[in-house]
């Protein structure tokens, strides 16, 4: 077994590769990672993933982070009940409708995400996500009604196990993307990525700049400059970045319902 197949880097890439292996455990190994080789970027994205995105600005997210979700109610009317009818944003009361969007922010750490998502999976069923404010949007839906014998008890996103899976999915990718960034650039004896190894590697995986660099002189002297292009000083962190990729299947695994207005459907 040669140098290239121990040490951390080819731990986080087993890890990764297998999706058997929980992802809490290849993101602390990356905390770890981007402490070797002094990278405050990585060491930040696979902390937020850990502990979750607590306080970080909804349009500051992952793009991955925010899934395509359908707004439901269940209500009561009369004897009668209702359960997961789809509304639109235009049947919200007019102060939310640019608030609540078909789209949810999750925040949760990815430990979360994924026994969520086995849940969802085992039970057959999507996730219910509160909405905030979801008490008084109801009490004054309701009064908008104007049908006294109308109730609703819950409003919520409904997010499907495979939105949860792709989320879980689009961490697992730029972990091993990232690993294959950094074996291109490192040298068969190198464990530990340099700064600047580990710099362009992100830059490569966020952005789609496959230029290819030679970093290797600083590599093997451990001092010494190259030519790899650093980022702006007060550009985003990488994490800030995120794709969309697969929103057309979430979006067709989450559509139920056909967005009729609330008060004709629940009173059939």
């Amino acid at each position: 077994m040669n140098r290239r197949q121990r040490g951390l880097l080819a731990e986080i890439e087993q890890e990764a590769l297998d999706e058997s292996k929980p992802l809490s455990s290849v993101l602390r190994k990356c905390v770890v990672l981007g402490g070797h080789s002094s990278s405050a970027e990585l060491r930040e994205w696979a902390t937020r993933e850990l502990r979750g995105y607590d306080g970080v600005a909804t349009d500051a997210l992952p793009g991955y982070r925010r899934l395509p979700a359908p707004i439901q109610v269940n209500a009561l009317l009369g004897p009668n009940s209702v359960r997961g009818q789809r509304i639109n944003t235009s049947e919200l009361p007019e102060f939310a409708r640019n608030e609540v969007r078909e789209e949810v922010a999750l925040r949760n750490g990815i430990g979360e995400v994924e026994a969520l998502a086995q849940r969802c999976e085992t039970s057959g069923e999507h996730a219910h996500l509160g909405i905030p404010g979801g008490l008084e949007l109801t009490r004054l839906m309701d009064a908008a009604s104007g049908n006294p014998f109308q109730r609703i008890t819950d409003i919520y996103w409904s997010v499907s196990p495979a939105a949860l899976r792709g989320l879980a999915d689009q961490v697992r990718t730029t972990v091993v993307e990232l690993v294959a960034e950094l074996r291109a650039a490192m040298p068969d004896d190198q464990q530990i990525p340099t700064p600047d190894q580990m710099e362009h590697a992100l830059h490569v995986v966020v952005h789609g700049d496959r230029a290819r660099v030679n970093v290797n002189a600083a590599q093997t002297s451990g001092s010494g400059s190259s030519n790899v292009g650093q980022a702006a000083a007060d550009e985003d962190p990488f994490w800030s970045h995120g794709r969309r990729i697969g929103a057309a299947v979430v979006g067709l695994a989450t559509l139920i319902g056909t967005g009729a207005a609330l008060w004709p459907l629940l009173g059939k």
